[in-house]
């Protein structure tokens, strides 16, 4: 028999009564833009976080059959004020359901209860979780290495010094979201195929790099609308 479980503060709740269905939901969260030559593409990014939804009621009591805390039976108040407590504590919670691979670290993101015409006593209520993913700030410390360092004695070190001449400044180094001035041919790919329009003195954004590929930068308008892969002469840092 399939359960659901909700666990939350070291305490582990099954519900009394399996909704009809259930179903994850899972979503991409790519972007589809234009490029030179090659049309409309898809950008492939990290998914959206999973979630579900569903509809149930809590029974008065344990009469009947689909109850499946005959056991361990309580009152409809309780699963509401656990679930009320998750939200309002603003804390994840583990929701399980049981041979199946739904085992969601989530939060609750809606939950509305009431009664209908039917049995007296049942509390109809709809939920809605969506998967929580654990971040934080990582602390780190720094030592001030210099602060126990013995001090130097004052010593005359004057001596004649031939000052030499300054290096040429070195160029730019190029990486993803500096901007640049482009005098190139834009292509499809970082291999050079796909030859398309040319860029003179035009200034946008590298999103992309290929160190491997012959055409290792690619190039955006200032807003962010590709132009295409050039080559590394083609481009100055600004």
């Amino acid at each position: 028999m399939t359960e659901i479980f909700i666990e939350y503060d070291n305490r582990v709740v099954a519900l009394p009564v399996n909704p009809q269905e259930i179903m994850l939901l899972r979503e991409g969260n790519n972007e589809t833009t234009e490029i030179v030559s090659l049309g409309e593409i898809n950008m492939l990014k990290a998914p959206k976080l999973a979630g579900l939804s569903f509809e149930c009621f809590f029974p008065p009591n344990a009469d009947a059959s689909y109850v499946l805390t005959k056991g361990d039976f309580r009152a409809p108040d309780f699963y509401i004020d656990f679930i009320e407590a998750i939200r309002k504590a603003k804390k994840p919670c583990r929701f399980i359901v049981s041979k199946t691979k739904i085992n969601l670290l989530a939060s609750i993101e809606t939950f509305s209860y009431g009664i209908k015409a039917g049995p007296v006593g049942e509390v109809y209520y709809s939920l809605a979780i969506k998967e929580y993913v654990n971040y934080g700030v990582k602390e780190v410390k720094i030592t001030d290495y210099g602060a126990n360092r013995p001090k130097t004695k004052n010593v005359n070190t004057a001596v004649s010094v031939t000052k030499p001449t300054p290096p040429a400044p070195a160029k730019k180094s190029v990486y993803a979201g500096c901007t640049v001035i482009v005098n190139g041919q834009l292509h499809v790919n970082s291999y050079g195929a796909g030859p398309g329009q040319w860029r003179r003195g035009f200034r946008g954004k590298i999103n992309f790099i290929n160190l491997s590929g012959s055409h290792p930068y690619h190039v955006t308008t200032m807003d962010g609308g590709w132009q295409g892969w050039v080559l590394a002469s083609a481009v100055e840092v600004q």
